[in-house]
């Protein structure tokens, strides 16, 4: 019989925005209902409790100005483990701390900021009140060269790219016009303009950076050196990087500046999150149409060791399956269809020996 039905696709909002992570990641603090459909698997639990740990007790001394400090997130694990939605997460959450610690702030009690229950499902939301928010995607590199320290010339343009497309984009945000960032040609003194600004309205700034490839260790450890200079004066910088080993690069860090940094780990699914997954997934509200019934031998079904590597895998079988499913309208998916799948795409040893370190 079959356990239940399962909206594992849906047709995208007329906005154009598509809710599933199959599509995006989850990015809760952009599209309104996205926070629903968090799944609590694998390793990240235990990495939100210490995001939560860490930073509420110290979000109201996230704000501009100098008497203000920033926070450094490096959120690390292999490819398709969850990171950029642990990350997108974390960034809600954040936000929402620090719209409660402004009003506070400004003797004003609205709850937990959140706006959430007067939009529809998958809107966009509205921007925080407290927060800018950057998101730096697409900023590709050839994974080599560093930036300079203030007033001499730099040796590439990978670091400064950084602050140019924060400045860039936090600049027109805040109304200043294109003329900002030609005002102000030396990256360090055009960040220091920046926060100058955002102190006077008043204004937090997020920046997020997703994954960017360098060549060697001491690269790595240097790029974390660089977002961690910048965050001060209310600023905080979510890194995402699938260098497994970057704990390593954090210990060059004083036990001071420890304390301004927060380090979340993903790793591999746990042999009971398939259930989990489908469950939690099953039983979701809101998500359109087409539905396709799952059989309970479904929920039973045990992957190998190496489709849980990754979340991404999961994902990418139920989109397959049910797309099969639609295509022949089939009732219902049932254990032999998931199980063929996985067969079907179980990588070879060769698979294993082509994939090198990471970092």
């Amino acid at each position: 019989m079959p356990h239940t039905s399962c909206s594992l696709f849906g047709t995208p909002p007329e906005d154009g925005v598509a809710p599933w992570p199959t599509y995006v990641p989850l990015a809760p603090w952009f599209i309104h209902g996205h926070e629903t459909l968090w799944v609590d698997i694998d390793s990240t639990p235990e990495a939100l409790k210490t995001f939560r740990e860490r930073l509420r007790p110290m979000a109201h001394g996230i704000r501009p100005g100098s008497e203000g400090h920033g926070h450094l997130v490096v959120v690390s694990g292999l490819s398709g483990t969850g990171k950029s939605s642990l990350l997108h997460l974390c960034v809600h959450e954040l936000v929402q701390m620090l719209d409660v610690a402004a009003d506070r702030g400004a003797h004003k009690q609205n709850g937990d900021g959140s706006t959430a229950g007067h939009n529809p499902l998958w809107s966009r939301r509205a921007p925080a009140r407290s927060t800018c928010i950057v998101g730096l995607d697409g900023s590709g590199n050839d994974g080599h060269g560093i930036g300079s320290p203030p007033g001499r010339t730099p040796e590439t343009s990978q670091f400064e790219m950084v602050i140019e497309r924060v400045v860039e984009v936090v600049a027109t945000e805040l109304g200043q016009g294109p003329g900002f960032s030609s005002a102000h040609p030396d990256p360090f003194l055009a960040w220091r303009a920046l926060t100058d600004i955002l102190e006077a309205r008043d204004r937090r700034l997020v920046v997020i950076v997703p994954h960017i490839q360098w060549n060697d260790a001491e690269l790595s450890r240097m790029f974390l050196r660089f977002c961690y200079d910048r965050c001060s004066r209310g600023v905080v910088f979510f890194v995402e990087t699938t260098n497994t080993e970057v704990a390593k690069d954090l210990l060059p860090f004083t036990e001071r500046e420890r304390k301004s940094i927060t380090h979340l780990r993903t790793t591999h699914l746990q042999a009971g999150d398939w259930a989990k997954y489908l469950e939690v997934w099953m039983e979701q509200d809101g998500v359109p149409a087409p539905t396709v019934a799952i059989d309970d031998d479904v929920l039973d079904f045990q992957p190998d060791a190496w489709a849980l590597a990754s979340i991404s895998t999961l994902q990418d079988c139920l989109r397959r399956v049910v797309e099969e499913a639609l295509q022949e309208n089939a009732g219902h998916l049932r254990r032999q269809h998931v199980a063929h799948w996985f067969e079907a795409h179980r990588p070879s040893p060769d698979d294993f020996k082509r994939r090198g370190p990471t970092r």
